[in-house]
């Protein structure tokens, strides 16, 4: 059964306006309907002081919405800004005028900024602990594709991660991620469940309306389906999310600095590429963060260098070490750089993000190192990033790990081996995981520090591509029964055996 829009106005007549007299359609307050696939999308235009306080307002009308037949969820956002063809314009142009205490809300709501909401304070998002932001200056220098490769590198060190595609006009993640359909409902709740890839969470408007159509909403609306989709989602729906990677969108207009005020970033990350130009806008983008107090956690260089696949030179051809050199001269972080290869491209477009799908390559090396590298900024920043002492037995068949509030694991060189993130991409769905067997008399010959952030384990039997990060190492410790017996049932399951 499909839904009109004659059937959506007809059912937010219902709706008492701030008035408590006429409905919010009478009083024109209703806006931008759009109806996809059972889903109805609308603004209400309010006030801008009163936005905080008519919430209630704004999820009336959403329910009397969902509760129409054929209609399978709503979204409404609340927007000071006056819809095209009314208010003043409207009248001079000969059309029809708006309802007067709407004109007289409007006077009293006016900013000189468009009419943006107010920010309010951020609020924690239930079921994530860690948002960190990937913004860039200007769009075209990958960042979306970094973002995606980020958060399953945070996946790869042992950690639970989602991504929510801020980019409401030009959505990637859906494609990046190899994603198609909509996030289904919750059972008895008005939130959404998180679509998933590669044990991946993920939320984008482009999982709401189709690729191909333009979404045409403003500032302030954009705003608040933004909040929407960060509040109104199951993140934890598997457990409490460690890291919630949000891929901004490029610039720095007023959906980036309502999203830095509004949302509780635990640091945002900026993307470049070498050449002055992007670097340009990249301090932009790092500025605006600092001016809101939100930690820049550092600075990645993507496209930093291309290795020629026939003669193997090295050719940087949008310069090199700019992104380091400006990281340098502002005292910040400089996490790494990504060089330029067709194979990163080729799985991005193919939605087969080379983090995930390639895990022993050296760019899904890099990935899991910068990811471990912003971690290791995070917890820095909270004071907790204090590195564990570790000791390898004599035999060399242990790795004693002991953390300064007293956590103290001992990890077999056998369980760290066939649990090494370059060999199991713990947290991938088991079809993607690679399951390591024959390491029961494995030693571990040598430990290389790697920053502050995490170590570098090297075996006797060559293997030395794993990057343990301090929290991979904790989860190890703590899960180290649970994680042991899914081995053991992985090794059965396939025909393997310990060796």
């Amino acid at each position: 059964m499909s839904v009109s829009k004659a059937q959506v106005l007809e059912a937010l007549r219902r709706v008492k306006g701030p008035d408590l007299q006429s409905n919010i359609v009478e009083l024109g307050l209703v806006s931008e309907v759009l109806i996809k696939d059972g889903r109805v999308y609308f603004s209400i235009t309010v006030p801008s002081e009163k936005a905080a306080e008519l919430e209630p307002l704004r999820q009336a009308a959403q329910k009397v919405v969902e509760e129409i037949d054929g209609v399978s969820g709503a979204t409404a956002v609340l927007t000071a800004e006056a819809p095209r063809g009314t208010a003043s314009a409207g009248k001079a142009n000969g059309g029809p005028s708006e309802h007067a205490r709407v004109s007289e809300a409007r006077a009293r709501g006016a900013t000189g900024d468009g009419g943006a909401v107010r920010s309010r304070a951020a609020a924690g998002v239930p079921g994530v602990k860690h948002l960190v932001a990937v913004a860039s200056g200007k769009g075209g220098v990958g960042k979306s594709t970094t973002a995606v490769n980020l958060a399953l590198g945070f996946i790869a060190n042992g950690l639970k991660a989602g991504v929510l595609d801020a980019d409401i006009y030009g959505p990637s993640q859906p494609r990046l991620l190899g994603l198609s359909g909509q996030p289904s409902p919750m059972p008895n709740s008005n939130m959404l469940r998180p679509m998933e890839a590669y044990g991946l969470k993920a939320m984008s408007m482009g999982f709401l309306v189709d690729e191909g159509t333009p979404v045409v909403w403003r500032g302030p609306m954009l705003v608040s389906a933004l909040n929407q989709m960060l509040r109104d989602v199951a993140w934890n729906i598997d457990g409490d999310l460690d890291v919630l990677v949000i891929d901004m969108p490029p610039g720095t207009g007023d959906v980036q600095l309502s999203m830095a005020q509004q949302v509780p970033l635990s640091g945002a990350v900026i993307v470049s590429t070498p050449q002055d130009l992007a670097l340009i806008d990249a301090r932009k983008g790092l500025n605006m963060f600092r001016k809101v107090d939100v930690p820049v956690l550092g600075i990645i260089e993507n496209m930093s260098y291309f290795i020629c696949t026939k003669c193997g030179e090295r050719h940087e051809i949008f310069g090199h070490g700019g992104a380091k050199n400006e990281a340098d001269k502002l005292g910040l972080p400089f996490l790494g750089g990504i060089p330029l290869d067709i194979n990163i491209r080729t799985r991005s477009d193919a939605g087969q993000p080379i983090t995930a799908t390639e895990p022993g390559s050296v760019h899904a090396q890099t990935f899991r190192e910068l990811a471990a590298r912003v971690w290791g900024e995070v917890e820095a920043s909270k004071g907790t990033a204090a590195a564990p002492k570790l000791e390898v037995s004599p035999d060399k068949a242990h790795l004693k790990v002991g953390f300064a509030d007293g956590r103290d694991y001992d990890l077999s060189a056998e369980m760290l081996r066939v649990m090494s993130p370059s060999a199991e991409v713990q947290g991938h769905s088991p079809d993607q995981r690679v399951t390591v067997g024959g390491k029961r008399n494995v030693k571990i010959s040598a430990i290389e520090p790697v920053g502050n952030y995490a170590a570098k384990i090297i075996f006797d039997d060559g293997h030395s591509t794993g990057l343990f990060a301090w929290t991979y190492l904790d989860a190890l410790g703590r899960e180290k029964n649970e994680r042991w017996a899914a081995y053991e049932a992985e090794l059965a399951k396939k025909g393997l055996n310990r060796g």
